[in-house]
């Protein structure tokens, strides 16, 4: 049809200075339409294609098209001009407040009107639709198909094509705009193999024939991205913020599907799935939201700074927002209602990091958030994006910086949202052994694919750009490692060089960190990564280093868990689970974990599994629970805690209600909650515990000496382990956790240090719901003269069963020139305590 237009235009070409009756309007002469050349009105195949949503590219039909040097045709196609008997007229703008032209247009049929008129290019200005009838309110419209300017640069084009576009968000997908003084929605969306695309929504009655998108060419192809700016009005307030909107997509199979925006900044609540047109765009608003963090901001820069990033204190606290806390009737709180409350009780209990599961749109909350649809878009069902920009400025104006969870290692398989998006596979391998995950039954991302590549890496720099987020923890980063990861043999295909490595989404993560890195300096980029993969935190100058800034060690919290759940009477069995993390704590940068996956899905709750097969009383898993959270805490890593936790929550963790506040309420459990508190408020003001995490063994090419070292590692018997924390000039932290229901009164425990210890914590305590027993808070022990097992001094004390003790070493502490090996997790045929 193209080259039959082309040698069409030629034929209206030549006879454009034919002798035709004409009337004259201003410096435009209309020709009548018996004196239209031939092919000037579009033929009924044409017109049927319109009708029936099936125009392969209607920009080359509808507006305004030259058929000579002088010589216009103007078609104009708006279901508003559905309706017989009314007069439509183009009106031409002159400017400079001159009269405008006005060129009256023909009916062809239903939705379509056409002009033929003479005048220069030079003439030609834009034009709106007038619309009037006997007894009709006149009305006037803009033409989509008068606004020819592209919708996204040929840079753009160009960056997508090569896998990073910086502002991607701003590119791709609705945004409210102005074009040559008119404000409309410039809409954008990559379908490569797409035969057609339409918007569709509230503004259009979601009709596929209204909006037919074009086709966006770069050096003559096709770029594979569809675009189009429908024009509103000549005020901003136009423009339909709030609308619903979708796209209707013609796939390569023939069939017809609607498909939401990838890059929606806003979405229905589920089960809806329409996009929203945002009125929370800051990039194109006259309102942005206005923050209040800017010192934040600056602060979290200055962390970029050497290494005052792992030096500083990270208290985690996990929380699932939309269950976190429920309405007394189990309604959801808004993002605005929330973040007061969540300020308050993370002051209470001295945590100052918030890391949230996924924010990101999802559609079905048991997901929990990580089967997500909209990358660009917050979770609608608490609020809109505005809200969540205020909940994470009142984090900040707080102290408290905010992690989000972000899923990049697959998508949920949803009819209406990425899964063959322009009826192939757009996002995914096509392959399924590539491209689909049976476990989580999901699709895998295509990291091979530049474009995706773009999207999957403009996500979390859109999250930080727009909504201030202090941290990226990326999911499932395993199973981008690997791609054999839950993958039974003949399900996956081996890379390029035969491995099972999946190269090119190493690639994407080392990118991903450095990207972020470069543009926002200070954020935190951390790793859910389950496997033995050597430089998860390692640096982007080493080849097989991914450039995390942490990793969560999950087989701490697996070993220590499983030890913990044992038989009191089989624990000394399983001592190793409590002391081989020695051999590896210093491989990667750590965060120690108790998340959510353990305390969901039938695995019940952290106090379930306090010795759970002993069937021990309450007050007892109570206390073996504070040991855990004081073991957590004083060992290298940032502690991380999800929610419930802090007040031994006695059921597993439920996504569709809050946590059983009411428990908290409890006397021993508020004690519980008080432990929690004050273990924070230790670990972020004494420094032993937590800025030297990265160097327990010492790191001599920077000169720092080893910041933990074991005094007691091998009482398998006695389920005791003790262990030093240090930090430069600071004193020094002493960490002593029995794990046994025991209790050993006047124990001797080896300690690098004689003087006076003062007891910083005792679990025991009656602050804490203890029994009192062993050294109460703020007491002060003497070390005897004789050391013990080869350390200088010793200590005796009552030692409480299920119990966690802090020590702060003397003031006056000289550090120890011993240097024995026989302090290493390894050296299990060292001398035994009595």
């Amino acid at each position: 049809w193209l080259k039959t237009l082309s040698a069409l235009t030629t034929k209206i070409a030549d006879c454009a200075n034919a002798p035709a009756a004409r009337l004259a309007m201003a410096e435009l002469r209309v020709v009548p339409r018996d004196a239209w050349p031939e092919g000037a009105s579009l033929d009924d195949g044409q017109v049927h294609a319109l009708h029936t949503a099936d125009h392969r590219d209607p920009c080359f039909i509808l507006g305004l098209h030259p058929l000579g040097e002088t010589l216009h045709v103007l078609r104009v196609w708006c279901g508003a001009l559905e309706a017989d008997g009314i007069n439509v007229t183009a009106v031409f703008n002159r400017g400079s407040g001159a009269e405008p032209r006005r060129v009256p247009m023909v009916r062809r049929c239903a939705w379509l009107y056409e002009a033929v008129f003479e005048g220069s290019k030079e003439e030609l200005h834009g034009y709106k639709v007038e619309v009037a009838g006997e007894g009709r309110e006149t009305f006037c419209f803009y033409d989509t198909y008068a606004f020819v300017e592209s919708c996204i640069s040929d840079d753009a084009v160009k960056q997508m094509h090569t896998g990073f576009c910086p502002k991607i968000f701003d590119v791709m997908g609705s945004h409210a705009v102005e074009m040559s003084g008119v404000f409309g929605l410039r809409f954008v969306v990559w379908a490569p193999r797409a035969e057609l695309v339409s918007v569709v929504g509230d503004f259009n009655g979601w009709d596929g024939r209204a909006h037919p998108m074009r086709r966006r060419y770069l050096e003559g192809g096709f770029a594979g991205f569809w675009e189009l700016f429908v024009p509103f009005g000549e005020k901003r307030e136009h423009v339909p913020l709030g609308n619903k909107y979708m796209l209707k997509i013609r796939g390569a199979d023939g069939g017809d599907r609607m498909k939401i925006d990838p890059f929606a900044q806003e979405f229905e609540s589920p089960p809806n799935h329409a996009g929203i047109v945002s009125g929370c765009d800051d990039s194109f608003s006259t309102k942005p939201f206005a923050w209040t963090d800017a010192e934040w901001l600056e602060q979290r820069k200055a962390l970029a700074e050497g290494d005052r990033l792992r030096r500083q204190p990270m208290a985690i606290y996990e929380v699932h927002l939309p269950s976190w806390r429920r309405t007394a009737d189990g309604d959801l709180l808004s993002y605005r209602e929330l973040a007061p409350m969540l300020v308050d009780h993370m002051k209470a209990l001295n945590f100052n990091y918030l890391e949230l599961l996924p924010l990101a749109h999802h559609p079905f909350d048991g997901s929990w958030g990580y089967q997500v649809t909209g990358h660009y878009a917050c979770y609608s069902r608490l609020g809109s994006p505005d809200d969540f920009k205020f909940f994470v400025n009142v984090m900040h104006e707080a102290g408290i910086g905010v992690i989000m969870d972000f899923v990049p290692a697959h998508f949920c398989k949803d009819e209406w949202a990425l899964v063959d998006y322009d009826g192939s596979a757009t996002f995914e391998y096509e392959d399924p052994r590539e491209g689909e995950h049976k476990e989580w039954g999901t699709r895998v991302f295509n990291f091979a694919k530049n474009e995706v590549r773009a999207y999957l890496l403009g996500a979390p720099l859109f999250w930080v750009e727009r909504y201030h987020i202090d941290g990226i923890r990326v999911d499932a980063v395993s199973a981008m490692l690997y791609r054999n990861f839950m993958r039974k043999e003949g399900e996956w295909l081996p890379n390029k060089d035969g491995g099972d490595s999946y190269l090119e989404a190493v690639s994407l993560l080392r990118e991903m960190n450095r990207r972020m890195k470069e543009a926002h300096p200070g954020v935190i980029m951390c790793a859910e990564e389950s496997t033995s993969w050597a430089g998860v935190t390692g640096s982007l100058e080493d080849p097989s280093g991914l450039g995390f800034d942490f990793k969560w060690d999950l087989g701490w919290m697996n070993d220590t868990l499983s030890y913990l759940a044992s038989p009191s009477v089989h624990r000394p069995s399983k001592h190793d689970k409590l002391t081989f993390r020695g051999l590896y704590m210093q491989h990667e940068k750590w965060i120690l974990p108790l998340s959510h996956d353990e305390v969901v899905s039938g695995k019940g709750s952290l106090l379930d599994k306090m010795s759970f097969l002993d069937y021990p009383p309450f007050y007892d898993k109570l206390q073996l629970l504070k040991a855990l959270y004081g073991f957590q805490v004083a060992s290298p890593g940032r502690p991380l805690l999800f929610m419930g936790a802090e007040i031994a929550q006695g059921r597993e963790w439920n996504y569709q209600q809050s946590v059983d506040w009411h428990e908290g309420e409890e006397e021993l459990r508020s004690k519980v909650c008080t432990w929690v508190s004050d273990l924070m408020g230790v670990y972020q003001y004494h420094k032993p515990l937590h800025a030297g995490d990265d160097e327990p063994h010492g790191a001599e090419n920077v000169g720092i000496p080893r910041s933990f070292e074991w005094t007691e590692v091998d009482n398998k018997e006695a389920c005791i382990v003790g262990f030093v924390r240090h930090w430069d000039k600071d004193r020094p932290v002493l960490t002593v956790c029995n794990f046994s229901p025991n209790e050993y009164n006047n124990y001797a425990l080896g300690v690098p240090f004689g003087g006076t210890w003062t007891v910083l914590l005792n679990s025991n305590d009656w602050r804490y719901g203890g029994t009192g027993s062993g050294p109460c808070n703020r007491s002060e022990l003497q070390t005897t003269q004789n050391g013990r097992w080869g350390w200088p001094a010793c200590l005796w004390f009552d030692v409480p069963p299920h119990s966690c003790i802090m020590m702060e070493a003397p003031k006056d502490f000289v550090p120890s020139k011993f240097e024995g090996d026989a302090k290493c997790a390894e050296d299990h045929d060292a001398p035994k305590p009595e």
